[in-house]
């Protein structure tokens, strides 16, 4: 009771240290970026010790909450600013959903888990209007009754299971790791309507077409927390389940591989067809959840590599798709529009964030040292251990990869072009500057994408780590070099010369 008491006084401090971050806002803007600096990444102190329980399923969800919560503060201050001038109280709502979401992956109990999740899922709502306000009101109305309606189902169903089992009181309070050992299993029908709603959430089909609507008219910032961050409630949530229950295991693999591997194909073909920015990286979200689908669809099978393999996968989508979106705020602030092909010069104006769209341009195909190369490398690695319990499996997900790599490399490309394809006849010199705010934001996610890699190879056991060491400390050494190279390559002379006379 005292740990529960002392997690309870620390959520009450978090929201404290928010609401004066928010009241500062535009008066004293240090103060408040002080303030929430501390807020997103106080967590790490009462878990460090011991003061707020976690267990090893929460660790990593917190990681990338901290860090990608802590850059959408920053980023959304600058775009906020720009955009009416001051920041106050549209502010607070993004930072009171973040502050929830990081409450979400420190829950402890169901009753806990499933009052977060309606809380966000509410703030989700007024999240989509920020911007636009009645003009998103259809958006919002169809990601409310489609999106979170469905996830209640679920959770609902998952607390009368427990309810009917333990009885209501201990049901809603029984810790997570305590539930587990308490062996409750449900019949086929029951998993279903436990899965549904998570995969609902994940835009999975057939219930997927709220998702490319929401993502690509909600807010930048907006599309930045639900793909960054809110999907994650959903693979938390499945991943919690497995866990704390006795599923049936052939709906649990058959539902969620079948959903998947159609949501993989339809997510990354449809992405590498469209002309609108958010549209092709909300299709691309798709396509990546189709992908996390199939994969924890093999957890009876393989275990504890699938649950290492979904962590990084968690930790890449959640850093680069935080990352992407935001910078699609960016260019329709800089270009005052999202269509690829009136674009392609952006990086002759916004040189400042050009670097960290190449970084996130080569975690998108997979390239050495950054995350998204740790990730597809292990993902097909599995592919090829499946084939031991049956080749169906292995087919699947190595079906769903071969998607995935090569329509990534395409969606990338058109993304990166954006900068530097040269699709515009004249450049668009634009009539504002972005804030610092958003820069340090754009850069510090984008060195997370090479630095996080660390992590997961340190405290994780997965399958070749000698060899992906190796690949990304040589991947580093690249990298280094070509910046170098670069910066040397383009250094201009101090005077203009024309034909060796001196202008």
């Amino acid at each position: 009771m005292e740990i529960v008491a002392v997690k309870y006084i620390y959520w009450l401090v978090l929201f404290m240290l928010i609401l004066v971050a928010n009241i500062f806002s535009d008066r004293r803007r240090k103060l408040s970026r002080a303030l929430r600096l501390i807020a997103y990444l106080s967590i790490w102190i009462p878990l460090i010790l011991g003061a707020i329980e976690i267990d090893n399923l929460q660790i990593f969800f917190i990681i990338l909450c901290s860090l990608a919560c802590l850059a959408i503060s920053l980023y959304s201050e600058g775009y906020l600013r720009i955009l009416f001038g001051r920041i106050a109280p549209l502010q607070f709502i993004i930072d009171s959903t973040l502050v929830l979401l990081i409450m979400f992956f420190t829950a402890y109990n169901l009753i806990e888990l499933v009052v977060l999740w309606i809380s966000i899922e509410i703030l989700g709502f007024i999240l989509i209007l920020i911007e636009r306000g009645i003009g998103n009101w259809n958006i919002a109305t169809k990601y409310l009754v489609l999106c979170a309606t469905t996830g209640d189902i679920s959770l609902f169903t998952w607390l009368a299971i427990v309810s009917l089992s333990l009885g209501i009181e201990k049901g809603l309070l029984i810790g997570f790791n305590e539930l587990a050992s308490m062996g409750i299993s449900v019949n086929p029908i029951i998993t279903f309507l436990l899965l549904i709603g998570f995969t609902t959430k994940l835009g999975q089909i057939p219930l997927h077409f709220w998702l490319v609507d929401t993502y690509s008219e909600a807010p930048s910032i907006t599309t930045a927390i639900f793909s960054g961050l809110m999907s994650k409630m959903a693979i938390y949530g499945i991943l919690r389940l497995y866990h704390t229950l006795s599923l049936d295991t052939n709906v649990f693999m058959y539902l969620l591989l079948i959903q998947g591997l159609l949501t993989t194909i339809y997510g990354f073909v449809m992405s590498s067809a469209q002309t609108d920015v958010k549209k092709l990286l909300a299709y691309s979200s798709m396509g990546h959840y189709g992908v996390m689908t199939m994969f924890i669809s093999f957890l009876p099978i393989l275990g504890e590599v699938v649950l290492a393999i979904t962590y990084i996968y968690i930790l890449y989508h959640g850093i680069v798709k935080t990352q992407v979106f935001l910078n699609t705020g960016s260019i329709e602030l800089l270009a005052n529009t999202r269509e690829i092909y009136r674009l392609g010069y952006l990086s002759r104006i916004a040189k400042e964030i050009y670097f960290p769209v190449v970084l996130g341009f080569l975690s998108l195909i997979g390239v050495p040292p950054t995350l998204g190369f740790l990730m597809k490398f292990l993902v097909v690695a599995v592919a090829f251990q499946l084939l031991t319990h049956g080749t169906f499996y292995s087919l699947a997900l190595l079906v769903g990869m071969v998607f995935s790599s090569i329509f990534s490399i395409v969606y990338a490309i058109k993304y990166l072009g954006v900068y530097t394809g040269s699709y515009a006849r004249e450049t668009y010199r634009p009539v504002i500057s972005l804030e610092d705010t958003q820069v340090i934001s754009e850069e510090m996610l984008a060195l997370s994408l090479i630095i996080v890699p660390v992590i997961p190879m340190i405290y994780l056991t997965i399958p070749y780590n000698l060899e992906i060491t190796l690949i990304y400390v040589l991947g580093l050494v690249v990298l280094g070099l070509s910046m170098v190279m670069y910066r040397h390559a383009f250094i201009r002379e101090a005077d203009v010369w024309l034909g060796g006379i001196e202008a």
